[in-house]
């Protein structure tokens, strides 16, 4: 990973990483956030029988 990875961003300077600045990295970031909890929630809402079935089977 070290390889992929900037050593750090430098004061007063355009930063640029694999063509895309700074500001298009934290957009992406943020998107892809909001995509995977998207995502998980349709999931649990899809297997949410099994996911009953599944517990009421635990004993305490």
């Amino acid at each position: 990973m070290y390889f992929f990875i900037p050593s750090g961003i430098q004061r007063g300077r355009y930063v640029v990483y694999m063509g895309l600045t700074k500001a298009t990295w934290i957009w992406l970031h943020n998107r892809a956030g909001i995509l995977i909890i998207i995502l998980v929630i349709i999931h649990l809402i899809l297997h949410w029988n099994w996911i009953v079935r599944t517990t009421r089977n635990f004993k305490l």
